[in-house]
């Protein structure tokens, strides 16, 4: 009797219950990247701080982009071996700041002395933005 009761309650339940499937869809921001060809007149010399610098005005990098995403730079002599800044190239160190609308990239030498004069050749500059949202 029991065994009767077992079959029609097994139908019962295969019939009722439901698979749900849920999809979960990402939305991917995708990372953006600006190239740069920095000329060798576009050096300026700050003495007090013993830096060469030169600005990069970037518009892609806005108050949100400033504020929530991250600004990775990339220097090359040739366009074909990049290097992450900050870094010491030669006996030079490379780095850089940001604010909304402009990169500055500095150079100095590696113990803190001034450079003798700033790169003779064009320095490629790679700058990617990885975008980002804060989470609240």
């Amino acid at each position: 009797m029991k065994s009767l009761l077992l079959l029609p309650m097994l139908v019962l339940g295969i019939l009722f219950t439901s698979c749900k499937k849920e999809e979960i869809i990402q939305q991917v921001q995708p990372n953006r990247t600006i190239m740069f060809e920095v000329k060798p007149n576009a050096w300026q010399l700050n003495a007090q701080a013993k830096t060469y610098f030169a600005e990069l005005p970037i518009d892609e990098i806005d108050d949100y982009t400033n504020q929530n995403s991250g600004v990775l730079v990339y220097i090359s002599a040739d366009k074909e071996l990049y290097e992450a800044i900050p870094d010491v190239i030669n006996g030079s160190t490379y780095v850089y700041t940001y604010t909304t609308g402009s990169i500055f990239l500095e150079i100095q030498g590696a113990n803190g002395s001034q450079l003798s004069g700033p790169p003779t050749g064009t320095t490629y500059v790679k700058v990617v933005l990885v975008e980002s949202a804060p989470i609240p």
